[in-house]
């Protein structure tokens, strides 16, 4: 009965139809309702650290790659580094020496599995990067690289389009 009463007497404002002069905070009420739905729909975390891309991080070893992501489609030869690459449905990984020296997430990859840093979800092609990322800390041609410490991660841009052709996560310090 004392639940009923209190429930009562919180919305008992609420149900008052006397006439009144208008509230103004009424009147702000769906703006504010707008803005809360828009700012829900931007993601709020900043990444202050780069510790994995589609769920693997740079100091994964080659047996834990395997455990995590299971057998690679395909193991090829990097045309560009001296690294055995592991091709996945959703990412490929580069490794040396017995561990992961980069994680590489193709366009089309990250269409169908989504794209995670840090475990954090990211879509390249809509305007959140630099609430997520920050501002690049360098511009190149054909991308923009983002550093943590000595972790880097490279947004590839085709130079004619402007879209975004992949993304890295690799040693600062190795390129």
């Amino acid at each position: 009965m004392n639940m009923i009463i209190l429930l009562l007497s919180l919305l008992s404002p609420m149900l008052d139809v006397s006439p009144q002069k208008p509230d103004s905070t009424a009147v702000l009420a769906p703006q504010a309702q707008v803005v809360s739905s828009l700012l829900a729909t931007r993601p709020t975390t900043y990444l202050d650290s780069f510790d994995s891309l589609a769920g693997v991080s740079l100091d994964t070893t080659q047996e834990e790659l395997l455990q995590i992501k299971g057998t690679p489609l395909h193991i090829a030869q990097d045309p560009w580094l001296d690294c055995l690459e592991y091709q996945y449905e959703d990412m490929s990984a580069g490794v040396y020496a017995g561990q992961v020296t980069y994680v590489h997430v193709a366009p089309h990859q990250a269409r169908l599995y989504g794209l995670l840093i840090n475990g954090v979800k990211i879509e390249p092609e809509k305007d959140v990067l630099r609430e997520v990322l920050g501002t690049p800390y360098f511009m190149a041609e054909d991308g923009d690289v983002y550093m943590r410490g000595n972790i880097a991660l490279k947004i590839y841009r085709n130079p004619a389009t402007g879209t975004w052709d992949g993304i890295d996560l690799f040693d600062g310090n190795s390129s």
